[in-house]
């Protein structure tokens, strides 16, 4: 079996840092915007062919100190029924504490319990519900970005590492 020996002095040890603090400043900014970016393409692809949510759009990746920030956001007020739920249904089964807590969502904000509520549709006719659960679509879109991080965050500083 070969045998590898590479002898290592402190010069190039030195010259190694170096280049490493060269890659931090120069290099790792650019991979942080590269990671984000395609972590909210992930997302926007999980969730743009969901009923309710075909009207989101991604925000694309900026550098806010040392903190790359993207993400996906859908404006229409029906998606934000969807996701955190509404009435005595949606208090049922409610979204994520943490996140309703930030946004300071309400369940059953007009006291109509059990007997519900009528509302509009698009064809002129009304509906009757009691609500409807979470759909926590956001929420599915997100923990799935934190599980593909790292593999990404890799693959990101090895292309950008490899030139």
């Amino acid at each position: 079996m070969p045998i590898f020996i590479r002898q290592l002095s402190v010069e190039s040890i030195n010259e190694w840092i170096k280049d490493l603090e060269k890659l931090k400043r120069k290099q790792i900014p650019n991979i942080a915007l590269k990671t984000a970016d395609r972590l909210a393409d992930e997302m926007l692809k999980d969730v743009s062919n969901v009923k309710g949510y075909k009207e989101t759009t991604k925000i694309g990746a900026t550098l806010d100190g040392n903190i790359a920030i993207a993400g996906i956001e859908n404006k229409e007020k029906k998606a934000q029924f969807k996701e955190f739920g509404t009435g005595i249904v949606g208090s049922q089964n409610p979204h994520i504490a943490e996140a309703l807590q930030q946004a300071g969502w309400k369940y059953d904000v007009n006291n109509h319990g059990e007997k519900g509520w009528v509302y509009p549709v698009e064809n002129g006719e009304y509906r009757w519900t009691k609500g409807q659960p979470a759909s926590k679509e956001f929420w599915r879109a997100l923990e799935k970005a934190e599980e593909l991080f790292p593999k990404i965050a890799r693959e990101e500083f090895l292309r950008e590492v490899g030139r």
